[in-house]
C-alpha cells in the first residue's frame, strides 16, 4: 500500500511539474507577442523629439527645397545654374485717411501725388519734383523749409521718402550722409516726432533699360537706408519690397508710363503699408 502511496505521488508532481512548464511558456509567448506588436507600432523606441505636425512639415519642405524638386539629394555641377527671384509681397488695398492727420511726409516728385491724387491733405505733405536728401533741408516750398515746416506743425510721425532724384548723378554714401543731416535737423525741431525712413520704390525693366536710374543703384541706396535705421533707432519702411514684381522690379499694376512714377494702387498699398508699419 505504501508503494502505491508513493507511485501515486509522483504521477502527481510529474503532472503539476508538466502544468507549471506549461504555463511558463504560455507567459513565454505572450509577452514575445506582446513586445513583437510594440516595435511593429514604433513603441518600441524612445524619442525626445516632439512629433512633427502636418503643417510644420509642409513648411519645412518648402523651405528647404524649391517647388517641384525631389526630396532626394543632387550634388551641383558645372551646368547648374541658380537663380534669383524676389518674392512679391501682398498687395494692400486700403488705409485709413484719418490715421495721417498728424503725420508729415517728406518727399519728392513721388510724393506729391499724395495730395495731388486727393490721398492726403497737403497741408500733411512738403513734397516738391526733384528734391532730394541734400536739397530737403534748405528748400523752400510755400515759402518754409521742411524744417520750419516740422517746426510749426510738430507732427507725431515724420515719413521721409527721398533719394530717387539723385540716384542718377549722386553716390550712395553721399546721399545716406545728407540724409542724416536732414533727420538730425528734423529731430531739433520736433523731438517727439516718431521718425520712419521710407526705401526708394523700384523702377520697371524698361524704365532701367534707359540707362539712368537702375535697379542696381536703387537697392545700393535702399541698403544705406537700413543701415541708417538701425544704426540710429529710426523705423524703416521697406516700400520697395511691397512694390516689386516676381523679378524684383516695379510691378505694372503700380507703375506709370515712365516706369518710375505711380498709379493710384501704388498709393493705396503705400499708404495701407505705412500704417500697418506705424501703428
Amino acid at each position: 500500500m505504501a508503494k502505491k502511496k508513493i507511485n501515486g505521488l509522483s504521477v502527481a508532481i510529474i503532472a503539476l511539474n508538466i502544468v507549471i512548464v506549461g504555463i511558463v511558456i504560455l507567459l513565454v509567448v505572450l509577452v514575445y507577442l506582446h513586445m513583437k506588436e510594440d516595435t511593429d507600432n514604433g513603441r518600441g523606441d524612445i524619442t525626445t523629439t516632439p512629433p512633427v505636425s502636418q503643417s510644420d512639415t509642409v513648411s519645412q519642405s518648402s523651405e528647404s527645397q524649391p517647388t517641384g524638386s525631389s526630396t532626394e539629394e543632387t550634388t551641383p555641377t558645372e551646368e547648374t545654374t541658380e537663380t534669383t527671384t524676389t518674392t512679391t509681397m501682398p498687395p494692400v488695398t486700403s488705409y485709413h485717411r484719418g490715421f495721417f492727420d498728424k503725420d508729415l511726409f517728406i518727399g519728392d516728385s513721388i510724393s506729391t501725388g499724395l495730395y495731388l491724387y486727393g490721398f492726403i491733405d497737403k497741408s500733411n505733405v512738403f513734397a516738391e519734383v526733384g528734391l532730394n536728401p541734400e536739397s530737403a533741408v534748405t528748400h523752400r516750398i510755400d515759402g518754409v523749409t521742411s524744417i520750419e515746416k516740422t517746426s510749426s506743425m510738430q507732427p507725431r510721425n515724420i515719413y521721409i521718402m527721398l533719394g530717387t532724384n539723385g540716384l542718377a548723378f549722386m553716390d550712395a554714401s553721399y546721399m545716406a550722409n545728407k540724409l542724416v543731416e536732414l533727420i538730425a535737423e528734423l529731430e531739433m525741431a520736433c523731438p517727439t516726432a516718431h521718425i520712419y525712413v521710407i526705401t526708394i520704390p523700384p523702377v520697371t525693366a524698361a524704365h532701367e533699360a534707359e540707362g539712368q536710374e537702375t535697379m542696381a543703384m536703387v537697392n545700393a541706396y535702399n541698403a544705406k537706408i537700413k543701415e541708417i535705421c538701425t544704426m540710429g533707432g529710426y523705423g524703416c519702411i521697406d516700400l520697395c519690397s511691397l512694390l516689386q514684381d516676381g523679378n524684383g522690379y516695379l510691378a505694372a499694376r503700380y507703375a506709370e508710363a515712365d516706369g518710375l512714377h505711380f498709379l493710384g494702387d501704388a498709393y493705396t498699398a503705400m499708404l495701407g503699408y505705412i500704417e500697418q508699419c506705424a501703428s
